[in-house]
Parts: structure tokens; sequence; C-alpha cells
């Protein structure tokens, strides 16, 4: 991977750094869907009638929404292409939460086997650097923290 300058470094400005299959492919302002719910199943008991029993169930998730991006590598648009004209190739993501803009990486999750469901443009302008991207949506199997992270 390229060591960029701040001044030379396209997602610098942007708090979300992401990874594709280990490669920095774009840099983003808002990641929504990092959401994890425990399903419940009632069970009715026969001859109790005061309650119904909430039973665990499976985990489920939301899709990960990468918003407001900026990329000037083409891996990330090959592979929505390679998705969205039906070869579904799954990668794993890293999201890096970046300190103060610029910072060091503090802190991430990682997405086991994602691919692109939905891509959104941006309204264009001419001053941007990049492909710019409005949003991304991922279904992923699994989420974890970032390994190498703080316990």
């Amino acid at each position: 991977m390229a060591s960029y300058t701040t001044e030379d470094d396209p997602y610098a400005q942007y708090n979300f750094e992401v990874e594709v299959d280990g490669e920095t492919v774009a840099g983003f302002a808002e990641v929504a869907g990092i959401t994890m719910e425990l399903e419940t199943v009632q069970y009715r008991e026969g001859g109790v009638n005061d309650h119904v029993h909430q039973l665990p169930g499976q985990f489920a998730h939301a899709n990960l929404v990468l918003q407001r991006g900026l990329t000037t590598n083409t891996a990330f648009w090959d592979w929505i292409q390679t998705v969205m004209s039906g070869t579904i190739s799954r990668k794993n993501i890293v999201v890096k939460v970046k300190d103060g803009f610029q910072g060091q990486s503090q802190w991430g999750w990682e997405f086991a086997n994602a691919y692109p469901t939905k891509w959104s443009g941006p309204d264009l302008a001419s001053n941007e650097r990049g492909m710019a991207i409005e949003s991304i949506e991922l279904a992923y199997e699994r989420f974890s923290k970032m390994s190498g992270m703080p316990e």
C-alpha cells in the first residue's frame, strides 16, 4: 500500500477508513447499521395463563451502510460491478475509526463475507479528487471488533 502524506491522502478528511480484503479502498464520513439483535421466540406453555415464555432465538443484524465516501481506488467499484452483474463475490471488510479525522485508527470492526446490495452515487461537484460515493450498503455474515484492538 502506498504511503500518503496528509495533503495527498484523499481519505484524510473522513472519520472512517474502509479496507476490502486487506486493501484500503475508501474513506467515509458516516457508518450506519452496526447493530446486533437477539431475536426472541414466544412459547405458550399449556396450563400457564399468566405469562408467555420469551426464549432466546438467533442473532440478527442490519446491513452495513457506508455514507458520504471518496475513493481513488477502482477496486471498490470493480467489486460492485461484478456483484451487480450477477456474480456474488464475498469479501472481508474492515471499518477503522480514525482519531481526529487524520489520526491513527483507534477502533474498528471486521465484517466477514460481505457483498454489496445497494450503491448510490452523489450529486457531483468539480472539487472532488476521486470517485465520490453517497452510500453503499453491504450484507455480511457476522461482525466483530477489529483484531489487535484493546480488550
